[in-house]
């Protein structure tokens, strides 16, 4: 009696980590979206195209130097973003992190930054592999081979038409 009980404990327990750690990603994710939003992100980067880089300062403000921004609740090292820009909401298209057949990230996922420009349609994308304690009560749920999971948050958002006089950015 007591193995089921704990079990069900345990999942319950586990979950709710879950659903607060995929909260503080997406409050992290909002954060960041903000700066492209307004624009301050690509005034900050004006000139630079590399997408490494981008995606790295992008990092960098989603986690701090210091990851201390999202508690430690996932490793910042191992973040995924993707930043795309689309020409409608209806044909922005969210990208998927996980490919299911090998049980790893999907192939060029994390690699993608496009510049926005003021007005533009940005899809915004972050992903991380989120280690589960008891991943054997998942069993049958897709995820990473190693037994991860994918926390995985979007924002879908307009940017607006900021002042560009100074440089257009990125």
């Amino acid at each position: 009696m007591a193995l089921p009980f704990l079990s069900l404990l345990a999942v319950i327990v586990q979950t709710a980590i879950m659903v607060w750690t995929a909260r503080n990603l997406d409050d992290a994710l909002q954060r960041a979206g903000r700066t492209i939003y307004t624009g301050q992100f690509q005034k900050a980067n004006t000139g630079q195209s590399d997408s490494t880089t981008l995606l790295a300062a992008m990092k960098t403000s989603m986690c701090g130097t210091n990851a201390s921004r999202v508690a430690g609740l996932f490793d910042c090292s191992s973040l995924k973003l993707n930043v795309a820009v689309s020409s409608t909401f209806a044909s922005g298209v969210v990208p998927t992190p996980l490919d299911a057949k090998t049980g790893d990230w999907s192939k060029g996922f994390g690699t993608n930054y496009s510049c926005a420009k003021p007005g533009d349609i940005v899809v915004f994308t972050a992903a991380v592999k989120y280690r589960l304690a008891f991943s054997f009560l998942y069993a049958g749920v897709p995820g990473f081979s190693d037994g991860s999971r994918l926390l995985q948050s979007t924002a879908v958002f307009r940017t607006e038409p900021y002042d560009t006089s100074s440089g257009q950015g990125c």
